[in-house]
């Protein structure tokens, strides 16, 4: 059935997929910061258990304490934040630009299929085809602005018409006992990340080639005159001559795209010192990661959306495919009296996971089918950390700078190259918080710039938030393109 106001109906589905998909999973991808927004995993000075990356830091954060006491740590935490697209902006837009988008399948008469006497969009242009020559462009030039508008429309849809959320939960629980001579540190982590999408396909559109197709049917006799003929492989017209009108209709793959994963984490981490002199400490760690992921996807043409509600209900049908890895990440940290550099590798193994098949029967663009198929493949990319901090000697004032040197792909195909800068004042008592900022900024993908705050309060208590410093406005207010939130306690005994 042919859509109407496709474009409302179309903006609608972006946001409801994203909140009805995201109510059910919510949770970071495994590249987006949730449960340790401010300072990321440099910290020993405010932390007694690390819901680090760096296998390494156990260790080292046992290190930086009485080595005549063993300490055994438990810091669970969960954290939950969103990211989307400039909506209202798009919403407006939409509201514009009323144009017909072509389902994949022919339909029935009364399904809501444009007629002469009932255009439901397209191009009115009275008297054009009575005045249509070589020399008299009007209709070419109102087809010209159309796709262009489509155009635009795709490409605003492209870089701006998503949503995503995300939510976690970590419990790392850390052991400092005799066995191998170093710190166990083992942990149960639920990550879930939903998102929805546009896929843009370009529309093709020659303007010589339309101005043939044209001519051609005016200088048919009317009683051979076809009901509706191609200006391009994306371009169908349905002219009416008797109300001098021409119905403008799109056959074009471009799709809303809704993906979500789930993840558990199974970790067992070992680290110990490995080398010691007068100028500092060198500690090595490894961890392993035992992964069971639920992976989902639904694409649909823009053409197919007929009713935002079945299509909310298809994704909260959409099937779930189990799929199983091992990761193993490996880290090292130099801790000397007023600084601490570490490094780390993430999935040294680099796993991979499937999520389920779309159906591609609906589609005939070869680079759209492209992409659905090879977006089935998620493969967790290996990457190199570097981290770097100096504290006074009673670490109760810190500032850590840490850097991803490779960007990743998270599921839902976005990148990731987190630069985090942090500072924090550790009071040493229980009824005056811990205090930390920290500046996060993306080097890829959104390349959106986060400011964050935390306080650990009563010694245990740690709570953080982070917002984007770029804008949007909403129903005439302006909000951060993304916020984030965490909140955890920790216990040592």
């Amino acid at each position: 059935m042919l859509v109407k106001e496709i474009a409302m109906k179309t903006l609608i589905s972006i946001i409801g997929a994203v909140f009805v998909v995201g109510a059910a999973f919510a949770e970071p991808a495994t590249e987006l910061p949730a449960t340790n927004l401010i300072y990321t995993d440099v910290d020993h000075s405010q932390q007694i258990q690390p819901d680090s990356e760096n296998p390494a830091l156990a260790a080292a954060l046992q290190g930086s304490r009485d080595k005549s006491k063993r300490v055994r740590t438990l810091a669970p935490s969960v954290g939950a934040g969103l990211e989307y697209g400039n909506i209202e902006d798009l919403f407006d837009f939409y509201n514009k630009v009323k144009t017909t988008w072509e389902p994949s399948e022919p339909g029935e008469p009364g399904d809501g299929l444009p007629t002469p006497e009932n255009p439901t969009s397209g191009i009115t242009l009275d008297d054009v085809l009575d005045m249509l020559d070589p020399e008299q462009t009007a209709l070419l030039e109102a087809l010209a602005s159309e796709v262009a508008k489509q155009v635009a429309l795709l490409a605003l849809i492209s870089v701006e018409g998503y949503g995503k959320v995300w939510a976690s939960g970590d419990v790392p629980l850390g052991l400092d006992n005799d066995f191998l001579g170093g710190t166990w540190t083992m942990g149960l982590g639920w990550k879930a990340t939903s998102k929805a999408f546009g896929l843009a396909e370009p529309i093709e559109f020659d303007l010589e080639a339309a101005r043939v197709a044209i001519t051609d049917w005016i200088n048919t006799l009317p009683m051979d005159r076809p009901t509706g003929f191609a200006i391009s492989d994306d371009i169908n017209l349905t002219p009416d001559p008797s109300n001098n009108s021409v119905i403008f209709s799109l056959n074009n793959d471009s799709s809303l795209v809704t993906k979500s994963a789930r993840v558990t984490e199974l970790k067992l981490g070992y680290s110990r010192e490995a080398w010691e002199d007068q100028a500092g400490r060198l500690y090595l760690g490894a961890e392993a990661r035992l992964l069971s992921m639920q992976l989902s996807r639904v694409a649909v043409r823009f053409g197919d959306i007929s009713d935002s509600g079945e299509l909310f209900q298809d994704i909260r049908n959409a099937d779930y495919e189990s799929d199983a890895g091992f990761s193993l990440d490996v880290g090292a940290i130099w801790l000397a009296e007023n600084y601490q550099l570490g490094a780390q590798v993430r999935n040294l193994n680099r796993p991979e996971f499937l999520f389920p098949d779309v159906d591609l029967t609906p589609y005939q663009d070869d680079g759209v089918i492209g992409f659905l198929q090879s977006d089935k493949r998620y493969t967790m990319d290996r990457q190199l950390k570097l981290e770097a901090s100096v504290f006074t000697a009673d670490r109760r004032w810190t500032s850590h700078l840490r850097l991803d040197v490779d960007p990743v792909t998270d599921p839902m195909g976005d990148s990731y190259q987190w630069m985090t800068l942090s500072a924090g004042y550790n009071s040493g008592n229980w009824w005056l918080p811990n205090a930390r900022v920290g500046l996060r900024r993306n080097l890829t993908g959104t390349e959106l710039t986060y400011v964050g705050v935390g306080i650990t309060a009563f010694k245990y208590l740690n709570i953080d938030i982070a917002s984007a410093l770029d804008t949007v406005k909403i129903n005439g207010n302006s909000l951060p393109l993304g916020l984030m939130g965490s909140i955890g306690f920790q216990v040592h005994w």
